[in-house]
C-alpha cells in the first residue's frame, strides 16, 4: 500500500506529539510523586529472602497492602541470592522490576537468629502526592440521562451532555469541591487495570503508585431528564410574504443531591425552563441554577469581612454576577428534628440585604442597602453569617411622556399592524 503525502505528513505530525508528550511526562511525575523513607525489619531463611520480607513492609506502609502484595510478587522474579553479593546491581533490579516504586535501599543492619536471616533497611518508596484540591469535599456529577419515557434524539443527547458539562464546570469554578469525572469512569478503570499491570503493560515509572489511591467521593449529583425539546415556529406578516422564525427550547429535569456516606439524599427537586434559544445555552442556564442549590446546601456562601457600607464575600468568579442581590442571615441556635433527632441545620435570621457591586477570581464585593445589625461589629466578634440569593422586586419608574411625531408614530402602528 503506497502511502500519500498527506498520510507521511500526519504520521510526521503524530510522531512530534507523542515524543513532546514523552519529554514532558517527567515533569508531571515530579510534580505529583513524593519520595518517602522508612526504615524497616526483614526476617527470612535467606538474606535475600528477608531483603525481600523487608521492602514489602516498607511499600505496605507507604503505600498501602494491594500495591505490596503486588510488590511481593514482582521481587520473586529476582531469581537467586546472588543478586545480593553486589548492593548496587541488587539495588537497581528491585527498582526496575518495580518500575522504580522503590527507589533505592540500604542494609543498615544484618544478624543471625538461628537458621533466619534478620535485615533492618532504610528505605527510599515513591508515594503519589495527592493535590491539595483532594482535601475538599469530593463531589462527582453522574451524567444526566432521560427518563424512559422520553425518545431519544438529536436534541435530548445534546442536553444529556451539555447540562452534565455546564453543571461540572460551574460547581469547579466555585473552588469548593474535588471534582471527581465520572463521565470517562470505564477509561480511568481500564487505566488503572493498566497501572496495576505494572512493567508487563511498560507503564512509565512510578505510575503505579496511584493505584492506592483511587479518589472516591463525598457526594452524588444524580440528574434524570423528563423533557428536552427544540422547535421553531413560524409568524407570516399580514401584509406580505415574509415569515419569521422562533426558536423555542424547553427542558425539565429532576435532581437529587446524595451524600454517600450515609447515603441520605441532601436534596430533591425538579426543575424546568423556556427560552428562546438553542438547547445548549437552556442547558447552561439550568446548570447555574441547578449548581447554586448545590452550592447553597453544602456550602452556602459566608461574609468574611466587613465594613460599615460593605461586605466581603468567599466566593467569586463566574459563581456570582455584579448587581446580584442577596440576603445576610445570622446562624442561631441548632435545630433537631423533634421526631428523628436528626440534625436541620442551624436557625437562620434575616438581617441584612446586599447587592455585589465588585466580582474578583475568589471574593466578591457587595454594598450593604439595609441592615438592622452592625455588620463589621458582629463580624469581628465572629458571628456566623451566610448570604443567599434573591430578585429585588422592581422599582416602577415613572417615565416622562415626550410627545413623537405623528409620523414615527404612524410608521410604528403600520409596523404593528403588519404582524
Amino acid at each position: 500500500m503506497k502511502l500519500t503525502q498527506n498520510h507521511l505528513k500526519r504520521l510526521k505530525m503524530q510522531w512530534v506529539i507523542r515524543t513532546f508528550l514523552f519529554l514532558l511526562l517527567p515533569f508531571f511525575v515530579i510534580a505529583k510523586v513524593e519520595v518517602v523513607n522508612v526504615e524497616v525489619e526483614g526476617l527470612g531463611t535467606s538474606k535475600k529472602a528477608a531483603i525481600d520480607s523487608a521492602l514489602v513492609e516498607a511499600v505496605s506502609q507507604v503505600n498501602g497492602a494491594e500495591i505490596a502484595s503486588k510488590t511481593k510478587r514482582q521481587l520473586t522474579e529476582v531469581v537467586n541470592d546472588e543478586d545480593v553479593k553486589s548492593s548496587e546491581a541488587f539495588n537497581q533490579e528491585v527498582s526496575t522490576i518495580t518500575n522504580g516504586l522503590i527507589k533505592n535501599w540500604k542494609i543498615l543492619s544484618e544478624s543471625l537468629d538461628g537458621d533466619n536471616h534478620i535485615v533492618k533497611l532504610s528505605v527510599n518508596i515513591s508515594k503519589f502526592k495527592k493535590s491539595k484540591q483532594t482535601d475538599r469535599l469530593r463531589l462527582a456529577v453522574v451524567p444526566f440521562r432521560a427518563a424512559e419515557s422520553v425518545k431519544i434524539n438529536k436534541t435530548v443527547s445534546k442536553f444529556e451532555g451539555a447540562i452534565t458539562a455546564q453543571l461540572e464546570n460551574y460547581l469547579t469554578q466555585t473552588r469548593r469541591f474535588a471534582l471527581i469525572d465520572r463521565s470517562f469512569l470505564a477509561e480511568q478503570t481500564k487505566e488503572l487495570n493498566l497501572i496495576a499491570g505494572g512493567a508487563s503493560t511498560s507503564m512509565s515509572v512510578d505510575e503505579i503508585v496511584k493505584l492506592g489511591n483511587r479518589l472516591g467521593t463525598d457526594y452524588l449529583v444524580v440528574g434524570r431528564i423528563e423533557k428536552a425539546t427544540s422547535s421553531i415556529s413560524e409568524k407570516k406578516s399580514k401584509v406580505s410574504d415574509t415569515v419569521k422564525k422562533y426558536l423555542t427550547s424547553n427542558a425539565r429535569i429532576t435532581i437529587r443531591l446524595i451524600d454517600v456516606a450515609t447515603t441520605q439524599i441532601k436534596f430533591a427537586d425538579t426543575y424546568e425552563k423556556t427560552t428562546g434559544t438553542s438547547i445548549e445555552k437552556l442547558a447552561d442556564k439550568l446548570a447555574i441554577d441547578i449548581g447554586e442549590i448545590v452550592l447553597g446546601s453544602v456550602y452556602p456562601i459566608r461574609i468574611v469581612n466587613a465594613s460599615s457600607s460593605q461586605v466581603v464575600l468567599g466566593q467569586g468568579g463566574k459563581t456570582v454576577k455584579s448587581g446580584e442581590f442577596f440576603k445576610v442571615y445570622q446562624l442561631g441556635k441548632k435545630l433537631i428534628d423533634p421526631y428523628t433527632k436528626e440534625s436541620l441545620g442551624r436557625e437562620e435570621i434575616e438581617v441584612a440585604v446586599i447587592q455585589i457591586n465588585n466580582v474578583k477570581s475568589k471574593t466578591s464585593d457587595a454594598k450593604i442597602l439595609e441592615s438592622i445589625l452592625d455588620l463589621s461589629e458582629a463580624v469581628d466578634n465572629q458571628d456566623d453569617f451566610i448570604v443567599r440569593p434573591f430578585k429585588a422586586p422592581k422599582k416602577k419608574v415613572e417615565k416622562q411622556k415626550v410627545k413623537k411625531p405623528k409620523t414615527v408614530k404612524k410608521l410604528k402602528e403600520e409596523v404593528e399592524e403588519e404582524w
